[in-house]
């Protein structure tokens, strides 16, 4: 029996616009594509068009994406959205483009794509200490960029608490858990100024923010809504909720990235590949 269309998810796992475009589309060529799950397991994912519904991109770097020659044709003959990470913390992204040429790149991707296909996140939302200095919290950041984006028709925000994960201790800055307190008060300034400039403001896995902020929703970063809300080629289906992790609203979609591609990024705050993480 023949699986029904799925969407594809490139990738939660590693940042395969930015340092893999020409593997991606190299395999979006050949109508299929094969990456490592783990504990010595592979598995291959059909990118034929009549098994795709449509791409969901994510990364913090789009410019190598959109430069690639086949981007283009991708966009006209496929649905696909764009989650845009843009923060403002050089001090834990030390290998991320400055922030006005990535704003650059999100104005060239609106302008391709549509900026009702843009989702901004502004993830995660972090304290942390560097020694000697005193703590520090980036949500003061999130407003400056808010700015930035207001006047390109962004429509969606994605933002979330960071979480405390044990392999996040040996880095190059102590990271501080939020107290409830903390993330209502950071959390109801967002909402007000998201509202004031039009965005839905989405928290993602923070499963008490929606009851402590009420007006914030719960993420499906994955969304049903939206993907039917812009498919272009009448194929979207009714999708079912299949989280990734706790308090994930993500709907069904298929994710071809690999925790084996190590990210140059070398954000302190990831754990999706600590091993491969580029520390400053």
């Amino acid at each position: 029996m023949r699986s029904l269309p799925h969407y594809i998810s490139a990738s939660r796992r590693t940042d395969i616009p930015a340092f893999f475009a020409d593997r991606f589309f190299a395999a979006w060529e050949q109508g299929e594509i094969t990456y490592d799950g783990g504990y010595g397991r592979s598995y291959t994912v059909s990118l034929r068009p009549e098994d795709v519904l449509g791409y969901i991109f994510w990364s913090k770097n789009f410019a190598p994406f959109l430069a690639h020659p086949d981007f283009a044709g991708l966009i006209e003959r496929s649905n696909a959205l764009f989650h845009f990470t843009i923060n403002d913390n050089p001090e834990l992204e030390p290998r991320v483009p400055p922030l006005k040429q990535r704003i650059d790149t999100l104005k060239q991707l609106c302008d391709m794509v549509g900026s009702e296909r843009v989702l901004w996140r502004y993830d995660p939302v972090c304290k942390w200490q560097s020694p000697p200095n005193a703590s520090r919290i980036n949500d003061r950041r999130f407003y400056r960029i808010l700015d930035m984006l207001h006047p390109l028709g962004i429509r969606y925000c994605y933002f979330s608490f960071m979480s405390s994960y044990a392999k996040l201790k040996n880095r190059a800055v102590s990271f501080i858990p939020f107290t409830s307190e903390e993330k209502a008060h950071i959390a109801a300034g967002m909402l007000s100024s998201c509202r004031q400039a039009g965005l839905t403001l989405y928290n993602c896995c923070n499963e008490e923010i929606p009851d402590l902020v009420p007006g914030i929703h719960k993420a499906g970063c994955i969304d049903d809504a939206i993907l039917r809300k812009t498919d272009r080629f009448g194929v979207h289906r009714p999708l079912k909720v299949k989280g990734t992790r706790r308090a994930c609203g993500c709907y069904e979609s298929r994710d071809i990235g690999s925790y084996a591609d190590a990210c140059p990024h070398g954000c302190l705050y990831c754990y999706a590949n600590p091993q491969g993480c580029i520390r400053a």
